[in-house]
């Protein structure tokens, strides 16, 4: 089986970048305190609601980018 045959794997790294993204804020809501009814301003959760964005954006930019790239390379195949 070719890597070519694959169609795309941009809806499986689109769903990660979520679930990522998602755990992230949740440690960083439960990291603060918010489900207890006060804020206490942690750097560290900060630190890691900083990394989930940067980690989800990143999943989908390099999705797109290997996707452009087996493209080209199919249509040189050709």
């Amino acid at each position: 089986m070719s890597i070519f045959a694959m169609k795309s794997i941009r809806p499986l790294a689109s769903a990660s970048a979520v679930i990522v993204l998602l755990m992230c804020i949740y440690s960083f809501l439960l990291g603060n305190k918010v489900f207890d009814g006060k804020f206490e301003n942690e750097a560290i959760t900060w630190y890691i609601l900083a990394k989930g964005i940067f980690c989800a954006v990143a999943l989908v930019a390099l999705t797109r980018i290997v996707d452009l790239m087996l493209e080209r390379m199919s249509g040189a195949n050709r």
